[in-house]
């Protein structure tokens, strides 16, 4: 087997140079450009992250608003509720209120 050695002339070596320069400052641009918009995008996915959460609290919310709209349609838990809320009785009905002495 015969071994050809090839010696870089210096056109060469400076065309090798000048396109690895090239390459390098191509590839640094490029990264210098996307980054900005790359971080736009992670703050994008941070906050529809948050959003998403706040929105499924805002279900739960409006289920249990809806729940409570449901009960106060009926008469009976209406005035239960203002009995025990807001003290209101019927004529002849006493108030006695039980309080925790320890």
């Amino acid at each position: 087997m015969i071994k050809i050695k090839h010696k870089v002339t210096k056109k060469e070596r400076r065309r090798l140079t000048i396109f690895i320069l090239s390459f390098i400052f191509i590839i640094g641009f490029t990264c210098i450009n996307i980054f900005p918009d790359w971080l736009k995008i992670m703050k994008n996915k941070q906050e529809i992250t948050l959003l998403q959460s706040s929105y499924e609290e805002l279900l739960d919310t409006e289920e249990a608003l809806k729940a409570e709209v449901q009960k106060l349609r009926d008469p009976e838990y209406v005035e239960r509720y203002a009995k025990e809320k807001f003290l209101y009785t019927k004529e002849g009905e006493i108030i006695i209120r039980k309080t925790d002495t320890k």
